[in-house]
């Protein structure tokens, strides 16, 4: 019977022992006992040690360890408890949690669909002007639709401006100024005759017309100050006289403008660097000398970069047209420079009119023009000038820097040296003189004074500012002759004088010799030509 391999062995198993297998001793067994002798030995040291001398000294060796070990585990407990988070460190991330943990408010509800409004907001502008605003908004049609209207999306300007009337009697300009009466006493005859002057209806037309086209562009529009800078405008004729002034009672703006090479051959950096200066007045004349404009040069070197910008290649259109315009500007304003000289406003007394009265100096016999004179009266002094630059169309009252030193000393390019409506302006039109010339400040004195006069003011020449030409050269003192001492020879020339006839005068000490005929001749002297007085 064949017996079948048990399923649970494997091969090597089911064939059972190997035949070559020797039936030796196992090899651990010497191994085992030379252990069992080792622990046999350690046993019986430890049961005999505690009897032998060498005890103490083990057991105080072990308490030394063991004490050694106790000191370590404290050591190390002290680092750990100095590795613990310090308590701000603790009390700081509580803050930071305490924020993040805040709830914010909740936000408005959400319109359910269009509320109509109508809001009403006041304030004021930069220029001192009350501004009131009124937002309406309606319901409308798409988007789509409103953005194609023009009336869907607008603004509607109301200005409210009260334009003053024109102060007209004496007690009127006594107000501004009570001197007036005083040094214009002829005032009380003319007023009566006198007429507001269109001009001054036609310049708060003129602001009003700018301020309504500024507004509607949202320009920057004229400001409060520079809106009633004008008290009135009178056309005054004198009855007796028949001498026509234009009074002007305003307040005093400062112009720097003007130069002159001739007078001036260097100016102040400060003042032609100011914001608006222009180095000619409209009143000029031509050069008299050779010396150069002290800005030629300044304005050559402009001229001369722009050329330079306007050669570089593939600039824009607008940039090109914009250089163009610079050039001949600048073009014009050195060729002026060179033949014509200007007003100084640091040197010269004059004062600015309004560009409003130029178109009317062939319609209206009390329009101002260039060169005409003026009387500028402050408080209680007058000072003589002229008409000497034109100014903005919409402003009134504007002299130049020395004339308002002269007002008041703190005045500068910048700063104005009367604000109030205090300076009375009284022109004399029709008085200029052609052609024009360089200032003569005494000649200009004289001239006031008899206008002054013919309108009823007899001490004009006493009360009028007389000003210091600040360009005259002082004159050498007179060379005073020496007479010869008595007995003395006169100087020998080389030739004998002939002897005075016994006819002839007795020579005066001072005046010339008399003519020695040349010898040969007996031809009396040639008399000189008769001396005509200077007007």
């Amino acid at each position: 019977m064949i017996k079948r391999p048990d399923p649970s062995l494997t091969p090597m198993d089911q064939r059972g022992p190997s035949p070559w297998q020797s039936q030796q001793p196992p090899q651990g067994s010497a191994l085992a006992k030379l252990i069992r002798l080792l622990l046999l030995v350690i046993i019986a040291t430890l049961l005999v040690l505690p009897f032998t001398p060498f005890a103490g000294k083990i057991k105080t060796a072990l308490k030394e360890i063991v004490a050694a070990a106790q000191k370590e585990r404290v050591i190390t407990r002290e680092v750990e408890r100095r590795i613990e988070v310090p308590r701000e460190v603790v009390k700081e991330v509580v803050k930071e949690i305490v924020r993040e943990v805040e709830v914010p408010a909740p936000p408005a509800p959400l319109p359910e669909n269009f509320i109509p409004r109508k809001d009403v907001d006041v304030s004021s502008f930069y220029n001192g002007i009350t501004i009131k605003t009124n937002l309406i908004t309606e319901q409308g049609t798409y988007a789509s639709l409103e953005r194609k209207d023009p009336e869907a999306y607008k603004a509607e300007f109301q200005l409210s401006i009260r334009v003053p009337k024109a102060s007209q009697t004496l007690p009127e300009l006594s107000r501004i100024n009570p001197q007036l009466p005083t040094l214009l006493p002829g005032l009380s005859t003319m007023l009566p005759t006198a007429k507001v002057s269109g001009f001054y209806h036609k310049l708060y037309e003129n602001k009003t017309n700018g301020i309504q086209r500024d507004i509607t562009r949202l320009n920057r529009i004229l400001d409060r100050h520079n809106f009633f800078d004008c008290e009135t405008i009178l056309e005054l004729t004198h009855p007796q006289t028949s001498r026509r002034a234009l009074l002007v009672q305003s307040e005093m703006d400062v112009v720097a403008d003007g130069s002159d090479g001739d007078r001036m051959p260097t100016l102040d950096e400060y003042i032609f660097m100011s914001d608006y200066y222009q180095p000619f007045t409209s009143y000029a004349w031509a050069k008299k000398t050779t010396t150069p404009n002290p800005l030629l040069a300044r304005w050559e070197e402009r001229l001369k970069k722009a050329k330079d910008q306007f050669n570089v290649k593939g600039l824009s259109a607008d940039r090109n047209r914009e250089l163009k315009a610079t050039i001949t500007q600048l073009g014009l304003e050195v060729a002026e420079m060179k033949a014509r000289s200007s007003l100084i406003a640091e040197k010269d007394p004059f004062i600015v009119i309004s560009l409003l009265f130029r178109p009317y100096a062939t319609t209206n016999k009390h329009t101002p023009s260039i060169g005409d004179y003026a009387v500028v009266i402050h408080e209680a002094k007058m000072y003589p000038a002229i008409c000497g630059d034109y100014g903005p169309s919409h402003k009134m009252g504007e002299a130049s820097l020395r004339l308002a030193k002269t007002v008041n000393p703190s005045a500068t390019p910048y700063r104005r040296p009367e604000s109030d409506l205090k300076v009375t302006y009284l022109i004399f039109p029709g008085t200029a003189e052609k052609p024009n010339t360089p200032p003569n400040l005494g000649h200009w004195h004289q001239k006031c004074t008899t206008y002054l006069q013919e309108l009823g003011s007899p001490d004009a020449a006493q009360t009028l500012h007389q000003w210091e030409d600040l360009f005259k050269k002082p004159e050498p003192p007179p060379a005073v002759a020496t007479p010869p001492a008595a007995g003395t020879p006169p100087a020998s020339s080389g030739t004998p004088a002939p002897a005075p006839s016994p006819s002839s005068p007795s020579p005066v000490p001072g005046s010339p010799p008399p003519a020695t005929p040349s010898s040969g001749t007996s031809t009396p002297p040639t008399p000189a030509a008769p001396t005509t007085p200077k007007p």
